[in-house]
C-alpha cells in the first residue's frame, strides 16, 4: 500500500510542475495564461534573475571583499603605489610626483571596503556627491562606524565606467593624487556603483570612492 501512496504523491508531483505543458497554464502572479505566454514569461524572469545576481555581485558584497571593477581597481592603485608609476593602455606612464614609490604593498582591508562601498550606495541612493553623508557623517566616522578607529582620507568620481579612467581622472586632480601617493597610508578600501542597480535616476551612471586608513 505504501508503494502505492508514494507512487501517487509522486505522479501528482510532476502533475503540479507540468503547468507550462498544457495549452492554459497557470503563470507567475496567478494569471492564467496560453502556453507560448507562459513559457516566454518564465523565461524573462529567469533572464532577469540571472542579470540582477551577476550586478549585485559587481557592484556590492556585504563580506567587504572586493570584486568585479572595485578589485580592479584596487590591483592598478597597488601597482602605482608599490612600482610609482602605472601605463595605461593607451601607452601613456603616470608617475608619483616625487619620483618615488611606496616601499611596501598597500593592503586592502574589509572594513575600509564597506565604508567605500556604503557611501557610494548611498550617494547613488539618495542622489548627491560630497565626501559628507546624508546623515552628516564625514570619511573617518564612517569607518569608525566599521569598527576602525583611525582617521581616513577619501576619493570620491562619478561618471566615468572603467577602473583606470577613474585612476587617471584622479591622477590628475593634485588632492586626490596626493591621497594616491601617500605612503604613510598601509590600507585601503574602494566601492564601485553602477547607478542601474540603486537608483536609475542618479546624476551619473558610475560612482567610486576610494577610502585610505593607517592601520598599525
Amino acid at each position: 500500500m505504501k508503494p502505492f501512496l508514494f507512487l501517487i504523491t509522486a505522479l501528482l508531483f510532476l502533475f503540479a510542475l507540468s503547468g507550462c505543458i498544457q495549452n492554459l497554464a497557470e503563470c507567475p502572479m496567478d494569471t492564467l495564461t496560453l502556453k507560448s505566454e507562459c513559457e516566454s514569461q518564465i523565461k524573462k524572469i529567469e533572464e532577469n534573475q540571472i542579470n540582477l545576481l551577476a550586478i549585485a555581485a559587481i557592484s556590492w558584497n556585504p563580506s567587504g571583499t572586493l570584486s568585479g571593477k572595485a578589485l580592479e581597481f584596487y590591483n592598478i592603485l597597488e601597482s602605482y603605489r608599490r612600482n610609482g608609476s602605472y601605463t595605461l593602455s593607451n601607452g601613456t606612464t603616470r608617475t608619483f610626483l616625487n619620483a618615488s614609490n611606496c616601499s611596501g604593498s598597500t593592503r586592502n582591508h574589509p572594513a575600509l571596503n564597506l565604508a567605500a562601498q556604503k557611501h557610494n550606495d548611498n550617494m547613488v541612493r539618495f542622489n548627491f556627491f560630497s565626501h559628507t553623508g546624508q546623515d552628516g557623517s564625514t570619511p573617518s566616522s564612517r569607518v569608525k562606524a566599521e569598527g576602525l578607529d583611525v582617521g581616513a582620507g577619501e576619493n570620491i568620481a562619478a561618471g566615468v565606467s572603467s577602473a583606470e579612467g577613474t585612476f587617471d581622472q584622479w591622477w590628475n586632480s593634485s588632492g586626490h593624487r596626493t591621497n594616491m601617493e601617500n605612503c604613510n597610508y598601509t590600507h585601503v578600501g574602494i566601492g564601485y556603483t553602477a547607478r542601474e542597480t540603486i537608483n536609475a535616476n542618479a546624476s551619473y551612471s558610475h560612482y567610486w570612492t576610494n577610502v585610505f586608513a593607517t592601520i598599525r
